[in-house]
């Protein structure tokens, strides 16, 4: 209609723009130019482009790197940035007022956005100041990253908000009880580092650190847990089409074991097939996700539930609460705080002492991903016959 014919018309203003800046700059698309015998080319994110021999502006040659590239797979790069488009239709569906997510669980979904912007000129940093993929910067790689932990964080936090805190006591036992394991797990680390044991290996220059590692294994977990909370949604509101948001969410889970086994064998080359494996998932994942909010305003709750559910209803924003039938959010967060504290202390110093990091594989790669994606899947079809 005209709305789409406005979309080409101003989609060509902005091409032909593009086009107009990159002459003026000196480059010129899908062509290579031999200068003294060295044919140069520079990749970016419109493909490859060359500069003319006239001498001007070669620095601007580093800005046309490829932001999605987080390692020399180019496929990956394409399927990560053609994700986004189906995560944008899924927002607009579970952003929808008959869907009846949480607000701030919305909010969170958004969020992820921001986890791509922040991506974008990491990655370019990257390669531009230290001529290297976004894996194997430490300090840019775990900053970005952050923002997916704060994504899943404030998506789990909105599905709980509207949970009455009836265990409150209980929390702060956890609470105390989990400070104290805590420490005493930190004075076993600093016992083990400080101890003659010697490893097997050094630690390797592009090794994630302790806290890349926590932001890592902690954002898997918080995932797994918003899996449940959302499976729990659907049995509490009577709206059966919940649980299909959990099943959709499954590729996106194995899309993160993925990074992760990349990172344990130290981003090795030779497993840059996970790297375009973890993009297709995330392409499969978006579109799931998408498919699956798009039905959730079609279940129908049966008539008891909703009676229940509308006798408490106290919010006066419309917010429904639902019946505390789980662990408390707090009780989530620190388990989730526990668990990711230890796994990544064992992933950057434990794995120092065995040999299949350093002698990567991809059968051996292929089964750190799909023997927990294979529990994770049988999981929920043990509660989809028990329910």
């Amino acid at each position: 209609g005209l709305k789409g014919a406005t979309f080409s018309l101003e989609a060509l203003k902005v091409i032909w723009i593009g086009k107009v800046v990159m002459k003026a700059l000196g480059f010129v698309p899908g062509a290579s130019v031999n200068t003294g015998g060295i044919t140069r080319t520079a990749k970016g994110v419109s493909g490859s482009m060359i500069r003319r021999p006239n001498g001007r502006c070669s620095v601007v040659a580093k800005v046309f790197t490829n932001p999605w590239s987080v390692s020399s797979a180019e496929l990956g790069s394409q399927l990560f940035a053609l994700s986004l488009f189906p995560y944008l239709a899924f927002l607009r569906s579970i952003g929808r007022e008959e869907t009846d997510c949480p607000p701030l669980a919305v909010r969170g979904f958004q969020f992820l956005l921001v986890f791509v912007a922040a991506t974008i000129p990491a990655g370019i940093y990257a390669k531009v100041a230290y001529n290297d993929i976004l894996a194997n910067v430490d300090w840019l790689h775990g900053g970005a990253e952050s923002f997916l932990t704060i994504t899943n964080l404030i998506i789990l936090l909105g599905f709980k908000d509207n949970i009455d805190g009836s265990n409150k006591k209980e929390s702060r036992n956890l609470l105390a009880k989990s400070a104290l394991g805590a420490s005493l797990l930190a004075w076993a680390a600093l016992v083990f580092l400080g101890s003659p044991i010697t490893p097997a290996h050094a630690q390797p220059g592009n090794a994630l650190s302790v806290l890349t590692w926590i932001i890592h294994v902690s954002s898997l977990i918080e995932w797994l847990v918003v899996m449940d909370i959302i499976w729990d949604r659907a049995q509490l509101t009577g709206n059966e089409k919940w649980k299909g948001l959990t099943w959709g969410m499954i590729p996106l889970h194995t899309s993160g074991l993925l990074a992760c086994t990349f990172h344990l064998f130290f981003n090795a080359p030779v497993l840059d097939p996970l790297v375009t494996m973890q993009a297709a998932l995330t392409c499969i994942g978006n579109t799931t996700m998408w498919y699956a909010a798009r039905r959730i305003p079609d279940g129908r709750a049966n008539e008891e539930t909703r009676k229940a559910v509308s006798s408490r209803d106290n919010d006066e924003t419309g917010i429904r609460p639902i019946e505390n039938s789980g662990s408390s959010a707090t009780e989530d967060l620190i388990k989730v705080g526990v668990v990711s504290v230890v796994a990544s202390l064992f992933l950057h110093y434990g794995t120092l002492f065995f040999d299949f990091p350093f002698e990567p594989t991809l059968p051996l790669a292929m089964a750190f991903v799909f023997v927990p994606t294979a529990a994770n899947v049988s999981k929920w079809v043990l509660r989809s016959r028990s329910s």
